[in-house]
């Protein structure tokens, strides 16, 4: 019998846990808390699947509240997806480097919302993000200068690029690059999650995106769609 998903929702807003709890209603059971402290005694009782909660929560930020979930020793190391405000890159940033499977912005839209807890808890390993071929010149920013590179694929949440210098995995960089045309110019900084040597001397690198918000992760968002028969999904 498949195990039940067991839904964590940490926000200090009455009508987003309402909301939040009907919108995930038939994903799992939702559990419900209002601060770290009510979360954790939660977690005490029931260990959940996913915990889903907004970044700035009155007795604790999101990116600790992450790390204490990833950490704690008997909550079984649950999927954490944090909520950033809409216009915070920083918001973005702390929550990728608290270790955060997926980050959403507020508001939040229900088929977006839904499709994160599945893509995280339907498959014993959480499936990638959509990603669509591209390519373009990406302009880095690392190490204090500036190099080139050509990025090959792009998701909502990270790239994957050809770069002409070796880089340590978790080192933040900035990019610079474009969608097609410069109206979809994008430039977050990005964090190295893998990077593999080639012979002819070029680094494969796989970027997380750090520092990004949400009308940047919409033009990528909107690009991924329109290009998806041409994608696979791949992790992020």
């Amino acid at each position: 019998m498949p195990q039940l998903t067991r839904i964590l929702l940490i926000d200090d807003v009455p009508m987003f846990r309402d909301l939040g709890s009907i919108f995930l209603s038939r994903s799992g059971q939702v559990d419900l808390a209002d601060s770290a402290s009510a979360a954790f005694q939660s977690a005490d009782e029931r260990k959940p699947t996913i915990v889903i909660a907004d970044m700035h929560l009155p007795d604790m930020d999101g990116a600790t509240l992450c790390r204490r979930f990833k950490t704690h020793p008997t909550w079984g190391n649950p999927r954490v997806v944090l909520l950033a405000r809409s216009s915070s890159s920083d918001d973005h940033a702390a929550a990728v480097r608290a270790g955060a499977d997926e980050v959403l912005f507020k508001p939040l839209e229900r088929d977006a919302l839904i499709a994160c807890v599945r893509r995280l808890t339907d498959y014993a390993t959480p499936r990638g993000l959509p990603r669509a071929w591209i390519k373009q010149p990406i302009e880095i920013t690392a190490r204090g200068r500036s190099f080139e590179g050509t990025v090959h694929n792009v998701s909502r949440g990270g790239l994957f690029m050809n770069a002409p210098l070796r880089f340590d995995r978790a080192e933040e960089v900035g990019l610079s690059f474009n969608l097609g045309n410069q109206d979809l110019s994008v430039s977050p900084t990005a964090q190295v999650v893998w990077s593999s040597l080639t012979r002819n001397g070029q680094d494969c690198v796989g970027m997380r995106f750090l520092k990004i918000d949400a009308r940047t992760v919409l033009k990528l968002d909107h690009y991924v769609s329109e290009h998806f028969p041409r994608t696979h999904s791949l992790p992020a």
